[in-house]
């Protein structure tokens, strides 16, 4: 039996022609979307086996095939080989390319699926898989104006199609409450005790100011002011009240 050839209809879609007496074609489309089973009529259904279509093809040798039984697998890193291999002797298979994309998303690599997507893009613009990925990578990125320019692509060629379909999870509402605490007021600090003055004279507490002592130095200052109030006294007590002043600031 002979390998599945490409062939071009007057539309421009890529197609396999499968040498079997039924002489099924399979579009390109339904190989990327998994829909090769639907493209079967009820006769020719009835007169095959269980097998697939895309079964059938991978045993044929048509490696697209081999890739998307792969990709169904979600052996997304072996389909992605697969492709490579290929597409480095066969650039021009779209399909083959689209698969290979497909595998280098959902393995993380969005940023070479993009690559492939634009270059499936290149040969065939209408093509709803590359333009839905992408418009998916570029949501996923927070450019929602460039996804919805895509979608609205996918839209415009297949209106009444399943491209943007997608599985909708539901998600229990949680329910979330703030409460403020009130922050209980802060004690002053304690003042931390004076040393002990070994003897006041206005000798000492001059040597507390130039020190930079000078609650040590109000405090000599002061019993000396109570027994002898002098101005001279007054005086010094008065700048060093004003210098702890200052350094309480």
């Amino acid at each position: 039996m002979s390998e599945p050839e490409f062939n071009r209809q007057h539309d421009d879609k890529e197609t396999v022609a499968v040498s079997e007496p039924t002489n099924t074609r399979i579009s390109a489309t339904d190989l990327e979307g998994g829909r090769l089973d639907e493209s079967l009529s009820p006769i020719d259904k009835s007169a095959q086996s269980p097998q697939s279509v895309t079964d059938r093809l991978a045993s044929l040798g048509y490696w697209p095939a081999r890739a998307r039984k792969l990709l169904s697998q979600k052996k997304y890193a072996l389909a992605a080989e697969l492709c490579r291999e290929h597409l480095d002797s066969e650039p021009e298979i779209v399909s083959g390319r689209v698969i290979y994309g497909v595998a280098l998303y959902h393995a993380g690599q969005t940023e070479p699926a993009a690559e492939q997507f634009f270059s499936v893009l290149s040969r065939d613009p209408d093509n709803l898989v590359a333009l839905k990925y992408l418009g998916d990578i570029k949501f996923a990125s927070g450019d929602e104006i460039a996804a919805m320019t895509y979608y609205q692509r996918v839209q415009a060629i297949d209106p009444n199609g399943r491209g943007l379909q997608c599985i909708i999870r539901s998600k229990p509402i949680e329910q979330t409450r703030t409460v403020t605490l009130k922050r209980p007021a802060e004690l002053p600090k304690p003042s931390a005790p004076l040393r002990n003055i070994p003897f006041y004279t206005e000798t000492l507490a001059d040597l507390y100011m130039a020190q930079g002592y000078p609650r040590l130095a109000a405090e000599v200052y002061r019993v000396l002011h109570e027994k002898n109030q002098t101005p001279r006294l007054a005086e010094k007590l008065a700048q060093a009240e004003q210098s702890i002043r200052q350094k309480e600031r």
